[in-house]
């Protein structure tokens, strides 16, 4: 592994063992297959096992790290399934979410204007030449439109997935280049609109469409010709079956 490791302090925690896995993991430094073997990143960190362990734990909840039978803890490498399970979350969770921000009427409030703001980032020059950047920007606007709905708890999970899902992005590989920004923008002023306009029915048919379009784009990292056609997956009528159809 050439993750340029270098000494932790004596007081370094969990904590900074996974900032420092994490990192090495989005940067490509480490790869999806590689095994994590604790006594060697002790070794490598000039620390004891027991903040490696615990640092790896935290990990395996972010889908960066998975635990095999007989291989330990290795880099995790998005499945399909790992994918369409996070959406359907997104998608069901988010109907839910945009149809109540349609309805209490936020239009006026700072949280509003907050979302409207960050769709303006997305504009952004600067932002749309970084990859990084743009995938935070996004998930930021999406996370602003979602929280709109003033239901903390699904609130709370929906970011979880979001975080799922730039761990996915980053690990495959997904880009953006100007056409996608374009349509990627016009997507999100639509879901803005549904809201100001007070429609839980275009909010509805904006996110289905959102949802499909992302989807789409990951499928594209996957080389099974019987994942060509998404509505073929097994877990494709979870996700997109209502996707398919006007709401």
């Amino acid at each position: 592994m050439t993750t340029g490791y270098t000494p932790l302090p004596e007081t370094s925690t969990s904590d900074l063992v996974a900032d420092r896995l994490r990192d090495a993991i989005l940067a490509g430094d480490l790869k999806s297959g590689d095994r994590l073997i604790e006594t060697d990143l002790a070794e490598r960190f000039e620390i004891s096992r027991g903040p490696v362990r615990e640092a790896i734990r935290q990990l395996v909840p972010e889908g960066l790290v998975v635990l095999r039978r007989n291989r330990g803890a290795v880099v995790a490498s998005p499945t399909l399934d790992d994918v369409l399970e996070v959406y359907a979350v997104r998608l069901s969770l988010g109907t839910v979410a945009l149809q109540q921000a349609a309805r209490v009427q936020t239009v006026a409030s700072p949280q509003f204007q907050g979302a409207a703001k960050r769709l303006e980032l997305l504009r952004n020059r600067s932002i749309q030449e970084d990859a990084q950047l743009m995938l935070e920007a996004d998930l930021a606007f999406q996370d602003a439109l979602l929280s709109l709905s003033q239901l903390p708890r699904m609130s709370a999970l929906l970011a979880q997935s979001a975080r799922d899902a730039a761990s996915f992005v980053r690990m495959l590989g997904v880009t953006y280049d100007n056409t996608d920004h374009a349509a990627l923008i016009q997507r999100h002023e639509v879901l803005l609109d549904a809201i100001r306009a007070g429609s839980p029915t275009a909010a509805t048919g904006a996110w289905h469409q959102h949802i499909r379009a992302t989807v789409e784009e990951f499928t594209r990292c996957y080389d099974d010709p019987d994942h060509t056609d998404i509505s073929q997956h097994p877990l494709a009528n979870l996700v997109l079956a209502n996707t398919l159809e006007k709401p």
